[in-house]
């Protein structure tokens, strides 16, 4: 349910109004097609405004959009659900794969159309054309930050991913002008000194985020911005493991066109 799972992502970034408007629908999203856009609002308590701005917050022209929307992927959801085969003699196991599967689907799917193709285009040209790249991982991230660095190292890019800190500050004081700096977290914004972001856009190294979506200062210093969704508490657990997979995604669409860039450049 993609358009769910976008729903989820930036709730926090709502109106008090709108995060009454979205728990609802999460919550009685198979109900949706029995409910116009006022009866919506009433069971809500927000006016019918409220419903439309919501949508058109949502991209959608208007209730009859989204609410489309949410029924074919409740459809689609519940036919995929049912018509899947089963790999595992225990049923625990075929329970917890297809769990998995569904999240990490609808992270990929959401995190897509959070993002633009604009966006992926000029972080692709923004690598291609650099001299150096620095990938800094948070967390559980720094293990994609590893294999990033390395899938560019394998296509004639000079990249590093160390952990080490010391090491890791005296490669990006190398860094300069149209070089690249990728800022990796899966749970929540990689926090980086600020002093440290200034210095290097003075020295107009490009920043890349590949993070959850956060309206912080990070955020709007980075060049450019492929948002995945968002962490919040009242998802599954099994969306930590959806996020990495979202990001991952992210990451292996951008290798792919670099590798196709390199590919064109070599003939």
């Amino acid at each position: 349910m993609s358009c769910l799972i976008k729903i989820r992502s930036i709730r926090d970034d709502m109106s008090a109004n709108e995060k009454k408007l979205a728990d609802y629908i999460i919550s009685n999203a198979a109900l949706l097609r029995d409910y116009s856009s006022l009866q919506l609002a009433t069971a809500v308590s927000v006016s019918q405004s409220s419903v439309v701005k919501f949508c058109q917050k949502l991209g959608y022209k208007g209730y009859p959009d989204l609410k489309l929307a949410i029924n074919e992927a409740v459809a689609k959801s519940s036919t995929e659900s049912n018509g899947r085969a089963k790999y595992f003699s225990d049923s625990k196991l075929n329970s917890v794969s297809e769990q998995l599967l569904k999240s990490k689907l609808e992270a990929v799917t959401a995190t897509i159309e959070l993002n633009t193709e604009k966006s992926f285009l000029t972080a692709t040209n923004a690598i291609a054309g650099a001299n150096k790249t620095q990938v800094i991982g948070s967390g559980i991230a720094s293990f994609t930050a590893d294999y990033f660095a390395t899938q560019l190292i394998f296509i004639g890019k000079a990249a590093n991913a160390t952990n080490d800190l010391i090491y890791q500050k005296q490669f990006m004081k190398s860094l300069a002008a149209n070089d690249v700096l990728i800022l990796l977290s899966a749970m929540d914004e990689l926090a980086i000194d600020n002093l440290n972001l200034s210095e290097l856009r003075n020295k107009e190294v490009q920043v890349i985020q590949i993070c959850p979506y956060s309206p912080n200062n990070n955020y709007h210093q980075s060049d450019i911005a492929l948002s995945t969704i968002s962490n919040h508490d009242h998802f599954p657990n099994e969306f930590s493991q959806s996020r990495r997979a979202a990001q991952q995604h992210i990451i292996d669409i951008l290798l792919s066109m670099l590798h196709k860039s390199e590919s064109k450049d070599s003939k």
